[in-house]
């Protein structure tokens, strides 16, 4: 049954549930409003009228059908209203949406671990790494081929590479005399917890580490759930959390490429006021632009949220060996490591995605498997 109202209709479907009259119009999926190949849409949001309204509406079958005012006909088929049905509450029918999972120094024994040639072999198993990836946002890949440009290879089976002022694909190596290299990680001094290219407004959402050798005694890896140091940082002290959602941090680096700088808090936030993404980076920080006037406070909350950063319970440590890559979420986990002996060769390459390309392979992993079924 199907009651018109001023505004909206109201229809049951699992429960009662009210759709507004310029809602279902502009969701119209009829191949006049959506391209029925490139399925975008077609109809013009502002060109639907002011007073659009249901000559009549009724339940055939599965569907809603709808006469509007305007001369137009809808259908729309109950399973899809019901996927997006927002009268209850916000609806999300993305299928690649997951659960964030926060860790700390008890997740180093369980680690989600892949074998290389596993992934290549099955995408199921592709596709459970890319959720592990999604919801606890660090894992490792094991017994990648010691050929130069094979994490580059490994973006592109997965997604695309996304480029910055790096190289494309950039090798970082101990370089002889500590003060001539270009940043931290090409000497042989601990790296500490920290995300990559915190400069950029929109920081490349993964990082892959592939380790061609590592022979050297000492460098373990390190890693810290800036989600879960956030979500501590908030129960335990708000005000330090708002002052830190709420105060722009400026960070810069160059290369020959270009330079890039930029300035945003450490922890931005969605509409919904949820933590979107953890930014952290000692030595790319630059001095603070800030109101001499909350200065203090600023230092207070900042030095704050790094003492958590550094504290052994929420910092997992372990050795990556030669063939090995890493791949974490660059905008919630933070990686470093140990400083290492200068004795034995230590090589890796580094490139980066987004977040973006390892939720659409989940997506069109699904949908493979949904059509094969």
């Amino acid at each position: 049954m199907v009651t018109l109202n001023q505004t909206s209709l109201d229809i049951e479907l699992d429960q009662p549930s009210q759709f507004h009259y310029v809602w279902l119009r502009d969701n119209c999926i009829c191949s006049e409003c959506m391209h029925p190949d490139t399925l975008e849409r077609t109809l013009i949001t502002a060109e639907i009228a002011d007073d659009i309204a249901p000559q009549d509406a009724q339940v055939d079958k599965d569907s809603l059908v709808i006469d509007w005012n305007d001369g137009h006909h809808s259908r729309y088929p109950l399973v899809w209203l019901k996927s997006h049905n927002y009268s209850q509450s916000r609806f999300n029918s993305d299928p690649a949406a997951g659960e964030i999972k926060l860790w700390d120094r008890e997740f180093q024994s369980r680690i989600p671990s892949y074998d290389y040639q596993a992934l290549h072999d099955s995408q199921q198993t592709l596709l459970e790494w890319c959720c592990d990836l999604r919801d606890y946002g660090l894992t490792i890949v094991r017994n990648a081929p010691l050929v130069e440009g094979e994490i580059e290879r490994f973006a592109e089976y997965v997604g695309v590479v996304r480029e910055v002022i790096y190289d494309r694909l950039h090798n970082v190596r101990a370089t002889p005399g500590e003060y001539n290299a270009y940043n931290v990680a090409s000497t042989t001094l601990e790296l500490k917890p920290h995300t990559d290219m915190p400069c950029y407004n929109n920081p490349p959402g993964v990082q892959m580490f592939h380790f061609l050798v590592n022979e050297t005694e000492g460098g373990e890896s390190t890693a810290v759930d800036g989600f879960n140091i956030a979500a501590k940082l908030k129960e335990q002290d708000p005000q330090a959390y708002r002052i830190l959602a709420t105060t722009p941090v400026s960070f810069q680096m160059d290369s020959a490429r270009g330079d890039i700088a930029s300035s945003n808090p450490l922890l931005t936030l969605d509409a919904n006021g949820e933590l979107k993404v953890f930014r952290f980076s000692n030595q790319l920080a630059r001095p603070c632009n800030i109101a001499a006037e909350d200065m203090d406070d600023f230092y207070r909350a900042y030095r704050k949220i790094g003492r958590m950063i550094e504290a052994p319970e929420n910092k997992v440590q372990f050795r990556l060996n030669t063939g090995d890559m890493m791949v974490t979420n660059n905008l919630r986990v933070m990686h470093g490591r140990n400083a290492y002996g200068g004795e034995g060769q230590r090589h890796l390459q580094l490139s980066y995605m987004d977040m973006d390309d390892v939720l659409s392979r989940i997506r069109m992993i699904l949908k493979q498997q949904q059509e094969a079924s």
